[in-house]
């Protein structure tokens, strides 16, 4: 007879009953990019109630048939504003709820001490239309503090009151509106056929080149617009954000239709039988794919931002940012940390982050079991690496290297070994990376040295298997 397994029943507290939030491989929110979203801030350490008599309805039910029970509080959450939504994660069990900002109400601050209760928790009250009333209580993040509490409460709700004063989710609609009164579609309203598209097309291509233009490098006339804007509210950085982020709205829409045409040049290409020398339309293509790849970050939080979960954040940052195009397998399930720590700053901007804030998102990767980790090797070296990438299969790939090597000026073949250079070359990886490689290889036993006054080269390791007969060479006549 069979043991009967026990299952688990399942989850139902209210981050299981609001609107379900996708997240990356890496736990991280996947904003909506389509529409602008930009996450403003995270705290942790904070708790979502709901205040109803009656339990929430599940999102959806246990296919075991397992009875829930209704629990009306979730603790240890993280808390993630956008300009869109408030996001709650359970980071441990992996789930995430959000709450639509079109669907709050009203936001209060309540809380604090009181005369019945000096040490009263701090909270932001919600009036929703679709959960009725629901609380967010901040705990003081990971180092819990009464203080703390108070603050995360206030930066919350800060960024809270903002986003529904900015009202981003509207923007889409705004763009629409600002899309129909565009010169390029006015002008070209008043011709027909083949001139009227190409008549649109070329002033489309000339507003979006203004446009980023502006975004990169600027003309004096905008700068000192701008700056005059500054100037004026200098009092508030606040307001500063919120008209960059309206000002970026549009670079955005520019950036997602090159990502589209992008897509498609690609997608012709590769239905394309046609083999020739790249045209400078092709040129034009692959420039600005290698642009559109080193841009983005869709969130790129500030430690202040963040607070005490920073390098938490941009630990599941950095392994997003390599698993995307395959960029750590493409370079053998290894980099170094300077390639590392290039790349990522480049596609952040200017909201760089410093060594020290990398070695220490490097050190929490093991233990937030992202599948990629820091390692060290004996001679000092620190690369990045996919818990995947197998010493031993790469040792044994290294060992097939030297044995398929073969040397000239000698009446037999014979194993002509391979170099740092040559390993380089095979798999299209750095020296220093190529050399670790082979140096471990040596200590696992499946390559054997040679230094000479010409270098190093390495060898299959013959004396595991004892035959020589590939040694056995007759000098030249």
């Amino acid at each position: 007879a069979t043991m009967a397994t026990k299952r688990k029943p399942q989850r139902w507290s209210p981050l299981t009953c609001i609107t379900a939030t996708s997240l990356s491989p890496s736990g991280l929110i996947i904003l909506e990019s389509n529409d602008g979203e930009v996450e403003t801030l995270v705290r942790t350490n904070v708790e979502l109630r709901y205040d109803g008599s009656e339990p929430l309805p599940l999102l959806t039910t246990s296919s075991a048939g397992v009875k829930a029970r209704w629990d009306p509080r979730d603790l240890n959450l993280s808390c993630h504003v956008t300009t869109h939504r408030i996001v709650l994660l359970d980071e441990k069990e992996v789930v995430g709820g959000s709450i639509p900002l079109p669907l709050v109400q009203t936001a209060q601050p309540a809380g604090g001490p009181s005369f019945r209760s000096p040490l009263g928790s701090y909270k932001i009250e919600l009036s929703t239309l679709a959960w009725g009333e629901l609380s967010i209580v901040f705990r003081g993040g990971e180092n819990p503090s009464y203080r703390r509490s108070s603050e995360h409460r206030d930066d919350a709700y800060d960024a809270i009151q903002r986003a529904l004063k900015r009202k981003a989710w509207h923007d889409k609609e705004r763009q629409v509106m600002k899309e129909a009164l565009r010169p390029s579609k006015a002008i070209a309203s008043k011709k027909v056929g083949v001139d009227a598209i190409m008549t649109q097309n070329a002033l489309r291509h000339r507003e979006n080149a203004n446009l980023a233009d502006v975004a990169f490098g600027g003309t004096n006339d905008r700068i000192k617009k701008t700056s005059s804007v500054m100037k004026k509210d200098k009092g508030s950085k606040k307001e500063d954000i919120d008209a960059f982020l309206r000002e970026a709205t549009e670079l955005i829409q520019v950036i997602q239709k090159y990502s589209a045409t992008i897509d498609r040049e690609r997608a012709a290409s590769l239905t394309s039988s046609s083999a020739g020398p790249r045209n400078a339309s092709g040129k034009d293509t692959a420039k600005l794919a290698g642009m559109m790849e080193n841009m983005g970050m869709t969130s790129a939080l500030s430690e202040k931002q963040s607070g005490s979960v920073y390098h938490k954040q941009l630990a599941r940052q950095l392994v997003d940012f390599l698993r995307h195009n395959d960029k750590l397998t493409k370079a053998g399930g290894m980099m170094t940390l300077t390639d590392v720590y290039c790349l990522f700053n480049r596609a952040r901007g200017t909201n760089m982050i410093s060594p020290e804030d990398l070695i220490k998102a490097l050190d929490l990767m093991k233990e937030l079991n992202l599948g990629v980790s820091k390692r060290s090797f004996p001679s000092g070296v620190t690369v990045v690496q996919d818990d995947a990438f197998d010493d031993e299969i790469m040792a044994k790939k290294l060992a097939d290297l030297a044995s398929s090597s073969s040397s000239t000026g000698l009446t037999k073949s014979a194993i002509a070994g391979i170099t740092v250079m040559d390993v380089c070359r095979s798999l299209k990886t750095s020296a220093l990376l190529a050399n670790e490689q082979l140096l471990s290889a040596e200590q696992m036993g499946w390559l054997c040295r040679d230094s000479t006054i010409e270098g190093v080269r390495f060898f299959p390791n013959l004396f595991t298997t004892g035959d020589f007969s590939s040694c056995s060479l007759s000098p030249v006549r």
